[in-house]
């Protein structure tokens, strides 16, 4: 049973260095008591006027917004409903290549017409580095009808935008701004993170709560300090989130909310523990945690330190990394790609996980070989598009293997898992440099998803 084998794995000693943020903490059976439906007294989320307004109103003091929207359906139903608000059937928008994959449905399911921006990716550590307002600025004026741009930051690495810029150019051009801001849901609570997006500007803003802080998996918000817009997005999450909103999940954001009101004390701690592991983590000779490499890279705007990249320099693959500190260490990690693995840490962290995770690192670092050559994931060009996504996915197809299909045109997207960012999206043409790419991840161990098949076969159109 499901809930024996979480049980059990709950009663293991396997620390967690992966979202949720809450690191299993707070509660042990599953809360029956308090899951109810919407009766009377217990308000509607979707014509909120009495406790559950209560709530959204502290959410959006908490996050320097004018609205905040409680979701029970992850940062994902927010990406959906405010895409959706933003934008009208057949619009152009500009869409950051390194996005979620909820962006790319909302460009499927509105029937947008996507332009790409590529972030450069940094020499030496082959992550994606900031996408800057130049290059967002240059889209705009290439093509003026953008109505809405999209953009993540930070990113799953850490990795922050200049999102004031980013959002004036946009404003200047007639556009939107909608940024994914899901790991960033701690940046208001301590002048160690960077800022947060809708106070820079942004037109709109989600964040899962669920991913840095104390809150339960699915739990996240929709921010914004437009009031006009902020009737459609709630028009919008009507017809998106589901209509039987879980009270536990509610319940959860709000104890979330409780917790952050006087949470000072609590993320002082966190940041020491932070300062401490870095400087810990200087000693190591092969393996390293990419820091002030990002806090003083050229092309980085700024960096959220609670995401931990650890590199294997060549020693291993970020795979073998991950998979060594959960079998020998009982260190669970966020993911891994390429040459380096992600830890995830929170406010909720603890000393002792950041000296076993340390202590891990260090025993794996004094068994490794110095690399002549290390093996970063390198960057790749944006693949030629010959359909808009919708266009594709209603057009007659057939099966191929991935070794025939150079040249050919997608029909589903093509992502390793995780982070699940499209290497290849419908529409666009499997060229070379697509299938140099995916065969570079999988020799590293990373598993490719598409969406109608088991890869390597892949829908093409016929």
């Amino acid at each position: 049973m499901l809930v024996e084998k979480l049980k059990d794995y709950a009663n293991g000693d396997v620390y967690p260095f992966h979202m949720p943020g809450h690191k299993r903490t707070g509660g042990n059976e599953l809360p029956y008591e308090i899951d109810i439906t919407e009766i009377d007294g217990f308000d509607n989320l979707h014509d909120p006027r009495g406790c559950l307004a209560e709530l959204q109103e502290n959410a959006a003091e908490l996050f320097g917004a004018r609205r905040a929207f409680a979701l029970v359906n992850g940062s994902t139903v927010g990406i959906l409903a405010a895409t959706r608000a933003m934008t009208k059937d057949g619009d152009r928008v500009l869409i950051a290549r390194n996005s979620h994959m909820a962006v790319y449905h909302a460009a499927e399911l509105c029937r947008l017409n996507t332009e790409y921006i590529l972030p450069d990716t940094l020499d030496g550590l082959g992550i994606f580095a900031s996408i800057s307002p130049a290059s967002v600025e240059q889209m705009l004026k290439a093509h003026p009808d953008i109505s809405l741009v999209v953009i993540t930051s930070p990113t799953y690495e850490g990795v922050v935008l200049d999102v004031k810029s980013i959002a004036d150019s946009c404003h200047r051009y007639g556009a939107r701004l909608l940024v994914d801001e899901a790991h960033g849901a701690h940046f208001p609570f301590s002048d160690r993170f960077p800022q947060s997006a809708v106070p820079c500007g942004a037109d709109a803003a989600v964040t899962s709560l669920h991913k840095t802080l104390p809150a339960m998996t699915q739990t996240a918000l929709l921010l914004t300090n437009d009031d006009i817009l902020a009737r459609e997005l709630q028009r919008q999450l009507s017809i998106f989130e589901t209509s039987s909103p879980s009270y536990v999940l509610l319940a959860s954001i709000d104890r979330c909310l409780t917790f952050l009101k006087d949470s000072k004390g609590a993320f002082d701690d966190y940041s020491r523990r932070l300062d401490r592991f870095h400087q810990a983590a200087k000693a190591l000779r092969h393996l390293s945690i990419a820091n002030d490499e990002l806090l003083n890279a050229e092309k980085v705007f700024d960096f959220d330190s609670g995401k931990l990249c650890l590199f294997g320099n060549g020693c291993m693959s970020g795979k073998e990394l991950m998979d060594t500190l959960r079998a020998e260490y009982h260190l669970e990690l966020e993911m891994a790609l390429g040459d380096y693995a992600l830890a995830m840490t929170s406010v909720c962290d603890t000393d002792e996980g950041f000296d076993r995770l340390i202590n891990a690192l260090t025993m794996i670092d004094s068994r490794c070989k110095a690399a002549d050559h290390p093996t970063n994931t390198t960057a790749y060009p944006l693949p030629q598009k010959r359909y808009t996504i919708s266009e594709a996915l209603n057009t007659d197809g057939e099966m191929c293997d991935i070794d025939h299909a150079e040249g050919k045109i997608s029909r589903e997207y093509v992502r390793a898992y995780p982070p699940g960012i499209p290497i290849i999206v419908p529409g666009e043409v499997i060229d070379r440099e697509v299938l140099s790419r995916l065969r570079t991840l999988m020799a590293s161990g990373n598993e490719i998803i598409t969406d109608h098949s088991a890869f390597p076969l892949i829908s093409i159109i016929g």
